[in-house]
This record gives C-alpha cells, sequence and structure tokens, in this order.
C-alpha cells in the first residue's frame, strides 16, 4: 500500500525478505566471535559480502535493478545456513529461557542496537541531501567513493575487531583492569599501525584504484571523494572497534547512545549547513568533522566509564612511516590504472614497512612478532 516507485517497492521488499536469514547468520558469527573462533567468523562475513557481491552482480544484470543486491544478500546467508546451522541448532535446542537474562540483555543491548541505528544515520544521510540539494549524478560519484574507501578499511577493521574484542573481556574477567590495560594498550598499537597507512594508502592510490574499479563515468569524481572518505573511515573504525569497547566492557551502554547521537545530529546538521554552499564538496568536508566529533565524544565518555590507554608513541611513529610512505608514492608518475596502482602499493609498502621495522614501532619485536614487518608491508598495500 506505500505509495513508492516500483523498483524501490521491489528493493525494501527484498530487504525485508533477506533480514531473516542474515539475523540467523549474524547469531552464528558473533556467537564463534565471543568464542575466540575470529577464523570461522571471519569465513562467515566475508561468504556473505562476497557471496552477496557475486549473486547480486549477477541479478542486476539480469534486469532486477535496486532488488539485486538485497536478493544476493539474502541467498548469500541461505547458502551459509548449512555451515551453522547444524551445530548452532544444537545450541539452542538444548538452552533454556530465563527471563532475568532476557531483561539484563535487553537492558545491555538495546542502546547498542539503537546506537547501530544512529551509526546507520551517520552513514547515510549525506546521500539523502545530496539528492535533494543536487542530483542523483552526485550520489553516483559520492557513494562510489565511499564505498571504495570505507568498506576496504572496514574490512580491516572487522578482522581487528573480531579477535581484539573477546580477547579484551577475557582480559578483564581473568586479570582485572590492570591487565585490560595491558591488552587495550597492544591491540591500540597495531591498530593504528595497520589502519593508519591502509588510509594514506588509499587515498595515494586514490586515482588508479577508482580507473580499475569503478566505470569512466564515475571514477574521476570517486578519486577525489575516497581521500577524504578514508579518513572518515580511518576516524570511524577507531571510534566504533576501539573506543566504543569502553563502554561495553564497563556496561554502560546507554552512554554509548549519547556519544553515537554527537556525530550523528553533528552530520545532518553540517550537511545542511554545508552542502548547499559548496556542494559535493560540502558532504566531502561534514563527514569526516562529524566521525571526528564522535570519535572525541566516544574518548571523553568512555574515559568517565573505562579509561582504555592511547599509544601516542605508536600514533607518532606510524603518522611519520606514513608521511614517508605518502612522499615516496606521490614521486611515482601518473601511469594510469593497474601499472601505476602495483608501482604505488608496491613503493608504499616497502617505505612503510622498513621504517616500521627500524624503529621497532609498537615494540612489536620485543613482543615476539618477528614476521609482523611483512605484514604490515602488505597491509600498507
Amino acid at each position: 500500500l506505500w505509495p513508492l516507485h516500483p523498483g524501490l517497492k521491489y528493493a525494501v521488499l527484498a530487504g525485508i525478505a533477506a533480514i531473516a536469514p542474515r539475523t540467523l547468520v549474524k547469531l552464528a558469527q558473533e556467537r564463534r566471535r565471543a568464542a575466540g573462533e575470529v577464523r570461522a567468523s571471519a569465513l562467515l562475513d566475508m561468504g556473505q559480502t562476497l557471496g552477496g557481491f557475486a549473486i547480486g552482480a549477477g541479478l542486476a544484470l539480469a534486469g532486477l535493478g535496486g532488488a539485486a543486491p538485497l536478493i544476493g544478500a539474502g541467498l548469500a546467508a541461505m547458502a551459509c545456513l548449512p555451515f551453522v546451522l547444524p551445530t548452532d541448532g544444537r545450541l539452542a535446542v538444548s538452552g533454556r529461557l530465563g527471563l532475568a537474562r532476557v531483561r539484563a540483555h535487553a537492558a545491555y543491548g538495546l542502546p547498542v542496537a539503537l546506537s547501530l541505528i544512529l551509526a546507520l544515520v551517520l552513514a547515510t544521510t549525506d546521500r539523502f541531501l545530496l539528492a535533494r540539494f543536487l542530483d542523483e549524478a552526485a550520489v553516483g560519484v559520492y557513494h562510489a567513493g565511499y564505498s571504495l574507501a570505507n568498506r576496504t578499511l572496514d574490512v580491516v577493521f572487522i578482522w581487528l575487531g573480531a579477535a581484539g574484542g573477546p580477547a579484551l573481556v577475557m582480559a578483564l574477567e581473568r586479570g582485572g583492569r590492570d591487565a585490560l590495560k595491558t591488552a587495550a594498550q597492544e591491540q591500540a598499537q597495531l591498530m593504528v599501525l595497520l589502519t593508519l597507512p591502509a588510509a594514506v594508502g588509499l587515498a595515494m592510490v586514490a586515482g588508479p584504484l577508482a580507473q580499475l574499479m569503478i566505470g569512466p563515468a564515475l571514477s574521476v569524481g570517486a578519486a577525489h571523494v575516497t581521500p577524504w572518505i578514508a579518513l572518515s573511515g580511518l576516524l570511524g573504525g577507531l571510534t566504533t572497534y576501539y573506543f566504543h569497547q569502553a563502554f561495553t566492557l564497563s556496561r554502560r551502554t546507554p552512554l554509548l547512545l549519547v556519544a553515537m547521537t554527537v556525530p550523528a545530529l553533528a552530520n545532518v546538521a553540517l550537511n545542511l549547513v554545508l552542502i548547499p554552499r559548496f556542494g559535493l564538496d560540502g558532504a566531502l568536508w561534514a563527514t569526516p568533522a562529524s566521525y571526528a566529533l564522535g570519535l572525541a565524544a566516544s574518548a571523553l565518555l568512555g574515559g568517565r566509564s573505562l579509561a582504555l590507554p592511547i599509544p601516542w608513541r605508536t600514533v607518532g611513529q606510524a603518522a611519520g612511516a606514513s608521511l614517508a610512505m605518502a612522499l615516496a608514492v606521490s614521486r611515482v608518475p601518473a601511469l594510469g590504472g593497474l601499472p601505476e596502482l602495483a608501482l604505488k602499493a608496491g613503493l608504499g609498502a616497502l617505505v612503510y614497512g622498513l621504517i616500521i621495522a627500524l624503529l621497532d614501532a609498537g615494540a612489536l619485536r620485543s613482543r615476539g612478532h618477528a614476521t609482523l614487518s611483512a605484514r604490515l608491508a602488505r597491509s600498507a598495500a
């Protein structure tokens, strides 16, 4: 009965139909993550992402329009269910419903769920406002560059979060706040050393990467968008996968909702002010500014609940190595496409990896991470 365009109506119906299988797979994924089964949890995430993309692309080529990626996501989740239902089904059958535990989980989880809705508002409002004040072409350019940068960084943060979150819980439960501080310090160091060069690297290879991954009609505009969204993705990832841990570990999730309200409202306000005056650039400026406010709010409010350490020395080392990497990459001529991307990525990885190894950033060698420099070099690409 909703008076929508037929294409949008089919897309909404496809999205609703995909909720049930995707929720079941997400439950299975989170159970594995909580149990420390990082590989299984990550495989489920990658299976849904890659499978949904492949199926959705095929359905889009078949002419299903905007419903195609949502149908693809639902079908990819259904394909994952046979791999998780036998184990998780047995656990579900053997469980018992406890109303006291349900109430405790609701008090803890409802603010988290609402904060995720605000995160969705933060990540999508700019597209609607771009469509309102500009046109659909601007939305297409913005979304192409946004997806290219944000999803690339998000994969790294998901991997780190899948391993780091349960590790912090176990450290707090087994060794108290002193053990948590040590574990959080190590996690923050590794996160900075991996994600800061990844964001800088994305910004430096935005042109050839967009030429390779995006059609010629959008590649130039997407290359302009990518560096700004890489910065936003870095700020957002550090906020979500590190500073938000303070709220969940201290069980003060209502403060998480407050912390997410700040960037969500700021994003709407900044876009309303900047897009009419500066067009697409206004949205690009509003996005990292909103995520920076969110990081500051989360760090300040989280410090009142459970202060997590910030490895400033490692931040400085990673920033210096990333700057040297950027200077080296900037000297590579603009060959275009895959040759330029491969050359810049290889040179950047080499420069960053060597500097981090020489500095022993984060005291990685003293903690026995002898092979991490090679991994950092590959991650910098």
